[in-house]
């Protein structure tokens, strides 16, 4: 299986399901199928009355999305697009995929449009997180530095007329663990409309893409759980024709001399993240709401939720803990609450 960075929390985890109502089941037949794919669980909801083969036959197709673009996206396999990117010649260009180009340039605009915040180029930090957290020690000075200097989308050139892409230094490492789970979900939810299927949902970790709502409800119901040391009550909202997703600092995380670093990678340091926060984001795509819930993460609250403010069609819930009382605070976007029901 490929491993990917998920969505997670230190003392905040947020959770998020589609699910319709138990009225909804009863109105029309509800399917689920799931796949591991991405270092996750990869669930189908189809809500519809035509025959199960051709249910089956669609959900099969949309699942095989997300492990064709695992093979080809993730930075854990040498053989895939991105990892012969992330092994090549700096200065030498590489023949670039459609699919890759496609994600490329969705995830060039919202690093500029994050300022920052989340960058797919920031892979040499990555690396070096990995290597913290199997060895318990933070990196040496020199080589943190050197992965600074290697990291950021103005490393990497792409030249869409030509259609190579190409690295500048030889540390340069694409990581779209940020987008891909996210760029996925929309890939499979078009297909299900495609077929036939618009009132489904795709589940994929922290991500949630959903297409028309159930019969009988506004929207699909999607849950968010905050717990631990922190934990609050769930929350629930509802959206269609959307995705939600969630990210912070609960399951990837390491501690290195009493100092809890988390694996979102802050550019001011080049080190994890060490503030618990979790972010949730609503938007019109998948691939928006997963690579603005990382950079919402990384961003001061203020300055997350005056981002999303200038987007259309996009909330924002921020979590974050107070520095001596530990109590948890929000911020939220000016809509976000007409999604809580």
């Amino acid at each position: 299986m490929i491993r990917w960075s998920s969505a997670a929390l230190a003392s905040l985890s947020l959770l998020a399901t589609a699910s319709p109502s138990r009225e909804t089941a009863a109105a029309a037949d509800h399917h689920r199928f799931e796949r591991p794919c991405m270092g996750t669980l990869f669930k189908v909801v189809i809500i519809s009355k035509q025959p199960r083969p051709e249910i089956e036959a669609a959900a099969t197709a949309a699942l095989d999305i997300a492990t064709q673009l695992d093979s080809q996206l993730s930075d854990y396999r040498a053989d895939s697009e991105v990892g012969i990117f992330n092994h090549a010649p700096p200065g030498q260009p590489l023949p670039l995929s459609p699919t890759l180009a496609e994600i490329l340039r969705r995830a060039a605009d919202l690093c500029h449009q994050t300022g920052g915040a989340f960058d797919p180029a920031r892979g040499a930090l990555t690396r070096l997180w990995r290597l913290s957290r199997r060895s318990g020690k933070l990196p040496e000075p020199e080589a943190l530095a050197q992965a600074r200097q290697a990291s950021g989308i103005d490393r990497i050139t792409i030249d869409s007329e030509a259609a190579t892409l190409t690295r500048h230094s030889p540390l340069t490492r694409l990581d779209l663990g940020a987008i891909a789970k996210g760029f996925a979900a929309d890939r499979m939810l078009a297909l299900l409309r495609a077929r036939g299927f618009p009132c489904s949902s795709i589940a994929a970790g922290g991500d949630v893409a959903v297409g028309t709502a159930p019969p009988g409800q506004t929207g699909w119901k999607v849950a968010i759980r905050t717990h631990g040391d922190l934990g609050a009550a769930e929350t629930h909202i509802i959206i269609a024709n959307a995705a939600v997703s969630t990210s912070g600092d609960v399951e990837q995380t390491i501690e290195i001399d009493g100092q809890r670093y988390a694996h979102l990678i802050d550019p001011k340091t080049g080190l994890g993240m060490r503030r618990p926060r979790a972010a949730t984001v609503i938007a019109p795509s998948a691939t928006e709401s997963d690579a603005l819930a990382t950079a919402l993460c990384l961003l001061q609250p203020a300055e997350g939720i005056a981002l999303i403010e200038k987007r259309k069609n996009t909330e924002a819930a921020i979590f974050s803990t107070a520095p001596h009382d530990k109590s948890v605070n929000k911020s939220v976007s000016s809509g976000f609450n007409k999604f809580v029901p």
